[in-house]
């Protein structure tokens, strides 16, 4: 169910803070997005991903990958971050970091879809900011949509079918 509400008084929002119910909530552009937590196979498939992605990239130090992170759009006239579930930055641009979520583009971020969320939505926002790659993982699927920036929008990237099949084979261990 989607809901408007014209008004969050600060009380509500202080309580939710308080509760933890805002762990997911974003900001767009001023506008308040309360998203529920990701269910079960939701949380398993980031938490299983983050650990491939994790070890893969510090066994090679090429950057991090952060779950659940607040993405900042700085420029903005209003509070404006997403929440990807997963955003990587490679090394070099570890400044970009802070403690409260990552200020300014990440290198990538990847987003676990689950039925009726609003990843697609977040395409143009990631495409404005000037982060370079965004994955949506169909989160029951696994299927993979890949797309790069190309100018200022997103062009999806065709699946090589030869390696796709080829990792479906592999586990994460032998890959």
């Amino acid at each position: 169910m989607k809901a408007v509400l014209l008004e969050v008084s600060p009380q509500d929002l202080e309580r939710r803070r308080k509760l933890g119910l805002d762990r997911w909530d974003e900001m767009w552009e001023g506008v308040l997005h309360r998203t529920p937590a990701p269910n079960v196979p939701h949380q398993r498939a980031q938490r299983d991903l983050g650990s491939f992605l994790n070890s893969l990239l510090s066994r090679k130090h090429r950057g991090e990958v952060l779950s659940g992170v607040n993405v900042f759009n700085d420029a903005s006239a209003e509070s404006d971050y997403r929440i990807p579930d997963h955003s990587y930055v490679k090394s070099g641009r570890e400044s970009a970091i802070e403690e409260n979520g990552i200020h300014g583009p990440p290198d990538a971020v990847i987003e676990i879809r689950s039925p009726e969320d609003e990843s697609y939505a977040k395409l143009p926002w990631f495409a404005a900011l000037g982060v370079r790659e965004a994955i949506i993982i169909q989160r029951d699927s696994k299927e993979p949509e890949v797309y790069r920036l190309a100018g200022s929008q997103y062009i999806a990237v065709a699946r090589d079918k030869e390696n796709f099949s080829k990792a479906d084979r592999d586990t994460p261990e032998s890959v």
